[in-house]
């Protein structure tokens, strides 16, 4: 086995042992157990337990990135792409959102190096969100705007989609439609022509 692929091995274990436990209740021997090595091999990988929960986040985090642009590049329709995009990270909060929600509650002592891989990460997000969005504008789907605005609008959508699977609630695929509807058409009263009314 490889350096690389142990290592993602490990992470993986670690993972499902942050979830399962939390930060406090994980030990580095049940990481290791569940990975299925010793536990000077985790060492050999990883100095410290924190050190392992804040990769095992990345790990998470990458993972997501990995599923949702593949899942959501083969579907051809903009709009279903925003809608996937939606649904793989319910699906992925169902499955890893334990461990999301324990590094939020133990980032108290994020550090800089840290702060940047997270800046670095949500960028790629917003990247691949606002291709999708210009594409939906090449083909006439969406109006012209800024796509990485638009793109940003979508990411706090994704956020409240996360808070509220947080707090114990599911959110069907209905749900997710609805929202759509609102973000893509807005919420003002529309004109007979078609268009939203404005205020002035």
């Amino acid at each position: 086995m490889s350096g690389v692929t142990r290592r993602e091995q490990i992470l993986a274990a670690a993972a499902e042992v942050f979830s399962e436990t939390g930060y406090h209740g994980a030990r580095i021997e049940d990481i290791a157990v569940n990975a299925g090595i010793g536990k000077g091999t985790v060492y050999e990988y990883f100095t410290s337990k924190r050190e392992l929960f804040e990769e095992s986040i990345f790990f998470v985090l990458e993972k997501y990135l990995y599923e949702t642009m593949e899942g959501v590049n083969s579907i051809p329709d903009p709009i279903g792409k925003l809608k996937g995009v939606i649904s793989l990270q319910t699906s992925l909060m169902d499955r890893k959102g334990n461990i999301a929600t324990l590094f939020m509650k133990n980032s108290g002592d994020i550090h800089r190096e840290m702060l940047d891989r997270l800046i670095d990460f949500r960028e790629r997000v917003l990247d691949f969100i606002a291709g999708i969005i210009a594409g939906g504008i090449q083909k006439g789907v969406f109006r012209p705007m800024d796509p990485r605005l638009a793109a940003i609008l979508f990411m706090g959508v994704l956020q409240e989609a996360e808070t509220i699977r947080c707090s114990g609630s599911r959110i069907s695929d209905k749900t997710i439609d609805t929202i759509l509807d609102y973000m893509i058409k807005g919420i003002g009263k529309i004109r007979n022509g078609g268009t939203p009314c404005s205020s002035g």
